[in-house]
């Protein structure tokens, strides 16, 4: 839960900006957090893991599309308390969780990558609806090395082996399952946006206005029916009583080059990001943690950014580097401002995010393309 350290509840409601300090779990560093990986990773058991067995199994027999896996079609009878536990610790709590031990090498070893997928979209399932990643409408998105180059207007980063800068996603809730991890590189950062913002606010106050202004940023060629090749949003936004971060400055700057009619960024709000930046990629504050094959790494996108050191794949194309993403809206979101709507489609928790276009249609696909 987000803590103000105010003494003035209705100020806060009235304020463009926070009026204090974010406190509480949400608010976290990163070396307090490598000093104690049991408050953060799950460790699935063996009767866990059959849980899930059991569930794929018997959805699988059901013959439902994977599009239309469901709490009820994947069902988790004992572990379904805990889910909602990690839940309420990813909306509520730290804003991340991993979740260790997943077998799926047993299921690729027999060349079952339906079935590990089905387990992954049905515990993502019971976090939320999931929403289409990009504008193929790919409700199972694949973030694997396809050689494409970033300097195209229409390539987006997990195309690439490329470093991604920090940033984040165009939903609550985003997950990702390791199948196969690099030769090397590859690393995943995270870092708490709550303590980003209390650090701009202890080193330079004055910028903060700057980052509750809006930006343009670059849709990558996924636009939607009726709007511009970009959307426009503040870094930082405050309301209901809680901070949201929303930001990838390389789409910011692209839509300054890309679209003359984008309004032109000010010199603030290039100081701000080059602050944000600075901070962002400070070890006393971001977490590094390499991923597993069968980690499922889960984050809440309003309170934590995220990164990826660039990779050297394996020689061979079967074991390349390659992570199936997942995006949820859960219907216990939080509330967020009109502002959010041209980007998420809606600002209806449980019905927003994802990336639709005309021509989209939802799938599920096994392939990356």
């Amino acid at each position: 839960m987000q803590i103000m350290e105010t003494t003035s509840a209705a100020a806060a409601s009235q304020s463009l900006q926070p009026p204090g300090r974010i406190a509480g779990a949400g608010a976290w560093a990163g070396p307090e957090m490598a000093a104690h990986p049991e408050r953060w990773i799950w460790r699935l058991s063996d009767s866990e893991i059959a849980e899930i067995d059991a569930a794929v199994a018997a959805f699988k027999a059901t013959g439902t599309p994977m599009e239309a896996i469901s709490e009820d079609t994947f069902v988790l009878p004992t572990l379904k308390p805990k889910v909602m536990r990690v839940l309420d610790e990813l909306l509520e709590g730290r804003g991340f969780i991993m979740v260790r031990g997943f077998p799926v090498e047993k299921y690729l070893s027999r060349n079952d990558l339906a079935g590990a997928a089905i387990a992954y979209l049905g515990l993502g399932r019971h976090f939320g609806s999931l929403r289409s990643s990009n504008g193929k409408g790919h409700l199972l998105g694949h973030v694997r090395d396809l050689g494409m180059d970033i300097k195209d207007g229409n390539t987006r980063f997990y195309q690439t082996n490329r470093r991604l800068e920090y940033h984040t996603d165009s939903v609550d809730i985003v997950g990702l399952l390791c199948l196969h991890a690099a030769k090397a590189g590859g690393e995943s950062f995270i870092v708490s946006s709550m303590t980003v913002y209390n650090e701009i606010l202890k080193r330079r106050p004055d910028l903060l206005p700057a980052a509750f202004t809006p930006f343009p940023t670059d849709r990558r060629g996924e636009v939607p029916a009726g709007m511009k090749p970009y959307f426009e949003i503040p870094i930082f936004n405050w309301y209901a009583g809680k901070l949201s971060a929303i930001y990838l400055r390389h789409y910011i700057e692209e839509a300054q080059k890309r679209f003359p009619d984008a309004p032109r960024l000010t010199p603030q709000q290039y100081e701000v990001m080059d602050l944000i930046d600075t901070l962002v990629n400070d070890p006393s504050l971001h977490l590094q943690m390499a991923f597993e094959p069968g980690d499922m790494q889960f984050l809440h996108n309003h309170q934590i950014l995220h990164s990826r050191n660039d990779f050297e794949n394996w020689p061979e194309p079967e074991r390349a580097r390659h992570l199936l993403r997942l995006w949820m809206a859960p219907p216990q979101g939080r509330p967020l401002p009109e502002v959010f709507a041209p980007r998420y489609g809606s600002v209806t928790p449980g019905d927003r995010g994802g990336i639709i276009v005309p021509g989209t249609m939802l799938t599920v696909a096994l392939q990356a393309n």
